[in-house]
């Protein structure tokens, strides 16, 4: 459910400072529900608290003009936590005996996850790059519009606004492979759960 606010409320937000505190509670729910989900395993949950607690605090200074640029830290620190969250849903969606409901909401957190993972590193990228982010007291409005764009183009739909440089450009072929790989794994565990209950 944390993931949910990040891709349909957060791209929406004006592009104006005031808007920068509501991010920030919307990622930070996303780092608290995560750090939650891994609760099971201790390495994992240690991991996950590390990751989360540097991102958090790093996204907070950002809020100050003066130290906007840290929001580019903190944002290599939630692809991090998001690669680490990933790994555990791919895990558990690959591993689940459950019924289609369970199939598709694990699929469909780790697209979200994913698309979340593809539109930050590519904003990375664009700004590394200097394609797509110029001004530093826009980041946070352009990272929310890279949310939504990342999960779109994890399944192959629309244009990549983030440049054509040789980081994008692998980002983005590896998005594609991961996207196809996560439909072709979720039609194969529903029609693995159709065959066993009519078996």
């Amino acid at each position: 459910m944390a993931l949910v606010p990040m891709v349909i409320i957060v791209p929406v937000l004006p592009a104006e400072p005031s808007s920068r505190p509501i991010i920030l509670i919307f990622l930070t729910l996303l780092f608290v529900f995560g750090i939650y989900g891994m609760r099971g395993n201790r390495r994992r949950f240690l991991l996950s608290c590390i990751l989360a607690l540097i991102a958090v605090e790093t996204f907070w200074v950002s809020v100050w003009p003066a130290a906007s640029s840290l929001f580019l830290p903190a944002e290599f620190f939630l692809l991090l936590f998001l690669i680490h969250q990933a790994g555990y849903l791919f895990q558990k969606l690959v591993m689940t005996e459950g019924s289609i409901m369970d199939i598709v909401s694990g699929s469909t957190a780790l697209l979200m996850t994913g698309g979340i993972i593809l539109g930050t590193g590519l904003h990375l990228s664009g700004w590394i790059s200097r394609t797509a982010v110029s001004d530093p007291a826009l980041l946070h409005a352009s990272f929310a519009r890279a949310i939504p764009e990342g999960v779109l183009l994890l399944i192959g739909r629309g244009a990549s606004s983030f440049g054509s440089s040789p980081l994008s450009m692998v980002l983005l072929m590896i998005g594609s492979v991961c996207g196809f790989l996560l439909l072709a794994l979720t039609a194969g565990k529903i029609a693995g759960y159709y065959s066993k209950n009519r078996g």
